[in-house]
């Protein structure tokens, strides 16, 4: 039959083998969250250098298209001749003349259509 002894021994034994598993978990927990903590650093760093490849990617893509646009306005005005002005301000009022004696004749038919109404 087992004695005190032999209980105490087994006590001791098992304690001092709590105590290593618990030392044991300790360490893996610890080595697991350091490698976890470098792989989100890395992970972050990744994501921060490529946001900061699209946003530059983005900008040029800005400035590019702004150029392209100053380019086309340029070659535009550069199409447009002071004849080319003359000729439209003169349609423009040519149009307007047209348009003013449409509306005078508008005004005239009116006041005469209210003067043979008032007559009757």
């Amino acid at each position: 039959m087992p004695t005190n002894d032999d209980f105490d021994a087994n006590a001791e034994r098992l304690t001092d083998d709590l105590r290593t598993t618990a030392d044991d978990l300790t360490t893996d927990l610890g080595v697991t969250a350091a490698d976890l903590r470098d792989r989100a650093e890395a992970a972050a760093g990744q994501l921060a250098e490529r946001a900061s490849g699209a946003a530059a990617e983005l900008a040029d893509r800005a400035q590019n298209a702004a150029a392209d646009l100053a380019d086309m306005a340029k070659a535009f005005a550069d199409k447009i001749t002071p004849e080319d002005l003359q000729s439209t301000l003169e349609q423009v009022r040519a149009n307007l003349d047209h348009a003013a004696q449409d509306v005078l004749a508008a005004v005239n038919e009116i006041v005469t259509a209210v003067k043979n109404r008032a007559g009757k």
